[in-house]
């Protein structure tokens, strides 16, 4: 962990979710829905950092952002996880998937093309999400989708009909955390709408500007969310949402609104004071 005199850093792991608030996926189909297309295996590219930002990059107010089309620091190397870390095999490899941006966050993410992989759109509507499914069934379906090149051609249709708030995940995640919804079900497993399971999660609200790792926030802060943990390891799985989609796509513990200025606020690049830190949550296992 370290702080700019301009902007504070922090690791990820310095976010003590201690206290925190308990929220729920929302249950309502607008704000909950997820469409997920998988992918088979086929050889993808190294998932490094490209050049340059999009040159369409955008704040989440629709202005161009600031590092729209400039070099990207960390061009060439490999894609890190939310620690910072390097994303790389046991012998120092990198792995081979497609790259692509998450305009939601403004970063970069890689999806494995070791066949366990799929990229998951937030928040479509049914219109959207149809329009979706009928592209990728032109193309001939998911398992279709066999090169880095049909994956950008179903990620760019993405985008133009709005969906640009897309991220990398697995099938493995998916069979765990996700069901699909049955009166859209496209009898493809993993391909199609799908809604959260009910997990209760732990939150907090983080102020902006800051940085941790590749995500830069804004003015308007983020929430971070403790998704898992194990008391054993401490290793953990932290998302981060922005304030609007946070009250867009969850809810209190009981059901209710809430939203990030409801969340306890943490400012990790701050020691806190002896007696004061508690011990370290986890959240559920």
């Amino acid at each position: 962990m370290s702080t700019s005199a301009a902007v504070p850093c922090f690791s990820i792991d310095a976010i003590r979710f201690n206290p925190a608030a308990l929220v729920l996926p929302s249950r309502d189909l607008r704000k909950a829905l997820r469409l997920v297309v998988p992918l088979p295996a086929f050889p993808g590219e190294d998932l490094r950092y490209p050049v340059r930002y999009p040159a369409d990059m955008r704040r989440r107010d629709g202005s161009r952002h600031p590092l729209a089309a400039l070099p990207h620091p960390k061009a060439g190397r490999p894609l890190e996880d939310w620690r910072g870390r390097p994303i790389v095999g046991p012998d120092g490899s990198v792995p081979s998937g497609v790259v692509f941006f998450n305009y939601e966050d403004a970063t970069f993410q890689g999806v494995g093309s070791g066949g366990d992989g799929i990229v998951i759109f937030n928040r479509p509507t049914p219109e959207q999400a149809c329009e979706l499914q009928r592209f990728v069934a032109g193309m001939g379906g998911p398992a279709a989708l066999d090169s880095v090149e049909r994956v950008l051609l179903v990620l760019e249709r993405a985008q133009q009909i709005g969906l640009d708030d897309r991220y990398d995940s697995t099938r493995t995640y998916a069979a765990r955390s996700l069901t699909v919804v049955a009166d859209t079900a496209t009898g493809v497993p993993g391909f199609g709408l799908h809604l959260r399971a009910s997990e209760t999660l732990c939150a907090v609200f983080v102020p902006g500007p800051a940085r941790v790792g590749d995500l830069h926030l804004g003015a308007e802060g983020g929430v971070f969310l403790l998704v898992s943990g194990n008391r054993e390891s401490r290793e953990r799985e932290v998302r981060s949402v922005s304030p609007g989609a946070f009250t867009d796509t969850y809810s209190a513990g009981d059901g209710s609104r809430i939203t990030a200025a409801d969340l306890p606020c943490e400012r990790p690049w701050v020691p806190r004071a002896a007696g004061t830190a508690g011990s370290t949550a986890v959240g559920p296992r």
